[in-house]
């Protein structure tokens, strides 16, 4: 079993390395969709059999003439396949009036006809460089029959009650509405974004209390909202402050590990995590990180006082968290952990080394020693003809990243062997 994590752990972790393409895929028995595109996003239909792009619709996200504008990492839009449409909810900036505004709309698959937009939320924004603190999140229940979208928003500085509004997805009407309180025992609450929704419509999520003086959660607590109520039941105290995994939650923060085992298992340091893109370095000062205890406090450390050498990390709230080990103070990017571990060093991912177990040396990555490995277990030959290439459309970053998953795969193969 523990072998199968590892595997899961260094695919996930890879992550972090890679810059992810934008394009989301759906499917039917004879066609296949993709959505492509940072923003604007065009759908492509494309035949199962053949590849071959059947259409080509631009969604038109945001609408210039309507003077909506879109800011990735700001705004967000999600597609969903049901039926005959693709029921597409998102969100843009309405620079006339000034506001955060989310919408449904769908598209037909058939006639590759768009539904008028339906306006959902439209809030007020302080600026545009304050709408990413305006949160609009759907999810949909396991059988595809419900949709539900929370509006909320992670700044002190707005008085926003949070709401979720559940729609019936062939119909798009209003099931039912909760409106919840933007406080929780006299402190400013921010629902947490992995909250899901079973087939009846009861909604089951996770809250955190904010310090409106750093804007970093503090405790976390669970909660139900069942289809027929309008707030939330059941409210119970989590242990420490919010994290949750696969970087779901975009403004979790890190948290500290004592081993790899703790890690696998979900057993974080209590009371200290990492900030998001803390990280700084000096010449003269060395490396320092930003630490935020359960009181939501911030506090600069130096590397070499940190409560763990292992701790996940994100560059920024909304990035793609990577597990950091500590070796003399440098901070190491793992991607392969086994009996031959695989790292990279943090913001010189070229630099690449790896070590004979999770206590072993660390030694500088050179392919003939790989190979020799490779070979002892015969593998050596299948990892040449594996070899990635070179393709035209791949810049230096691109061609990087598909050396390196390669290299994981015949990390991992290793570690399977021996």
């Amino acid at each position: 079993m523990k072998k199968q994590l590892i595997a899961m752990l260094s695919i996930f972790l890879f992550i972090g390395i890679i810059q992810n393409s934008n394009a989301q895929q759906m499917k039917t028995d004879k066609e296949f969709f993709t959505v492509e595109g940072a923003y604007n996003f065009i759908i492509l239909k494309k035949d199962i059999k053949t590849q071959k792009v059947i259409s080509k619709v631009e969604t038109k996200i945001p609408d210039k003439s309507q003077k909506e504008m879109f800011y990735p990492g700001s705004n967000f839009a999600n597609f969903e396949l049901i039926g005959n449409e693709i029921v597409i909810v998102y969100d843009i900036w309405q620079k006339s009036t000034g506001t955060k505004d989310c919408s449904i709309k769908t598209l037909n698959i058939k006639t590759n006809k768009f539904s008028i937009p339906k306006l959902i939320y439209s809030t007020k924004v302080n600026s545009v460089y304050s709408s990413n603190e305006i949160i609009y999140k759907p999810v949909y229940s396991p059988d595809r029959t419900k949709l539900a979208i929370l509006k909320d928003n992670l700044s002190p500085s707005y008085d926003i009650e949070p709401e979720i509004n559940i729609y019936d997805t062939k119909t798009l009407n209003v099931l039912s509405t909760k409106k919840m309180s933007s406080k929780y025992e006299g402190q400013k609450r921010v629902i947490n974004q992995n909250y899901t929704m079973d087939d009846n419509g009861n909604i089951a999520l996770t809250f955190s209390l904010l310090n409106e003086k750093t804007k970093m959660t503090t405790k976390t607590f669970s909660a139900e909202i069942p289809f027929k109520d309008t707030d939330m039941k059941n409210i119970k105290e989590g242990s420490g402050a919010v994290s949750s995994e696969g970087g779901v939650d975009q403004k979790a923060h890190g948290n500290f590990y004592k081993s790899l085992e703790d890690y696998l298992n979900n057993k974080p340091v209590a009371g200290t995590r990492m900030k998001n893109g803390s990280f700084s370095w000096t010449m003269i000062g060395g490396t320092d990180y930003k630490l935020i205890d359960d009181d939501g406090n911030i506090k600069k450390e130096d590397a070499k006082n940190l409560p763990a050498e292992l701790f996940t990390y994100k560059r920024d709230n909304y990035s793609t968290p990577m597990l950091i080990r500590l070796i003399e103070d440098k901070p190491y990017i793992v991607l392969v952990a086994g009996k031959l571990c695989y790292y990279s060093l943090y913001l010189e991912q070229g630099s690449r080394f790896y070590a004979e177990g999770w206590d072993g040396k660390l030694k500088k990555f050179k392919e003939d020693e790989f190979e020799a490995y490779l070979a002892k277990y015969n593998l050596l030959e299948d990892y040449k003809k594996d070899r990635p290439k070179r393709e035209f459309k791949d810049d230096v970053n691109g061609y990087f990243n598909k050396v390196i998953s390669w290299e994981i795969k015949y990390f991992n193969l290793l570690n399977e062997k021996m």
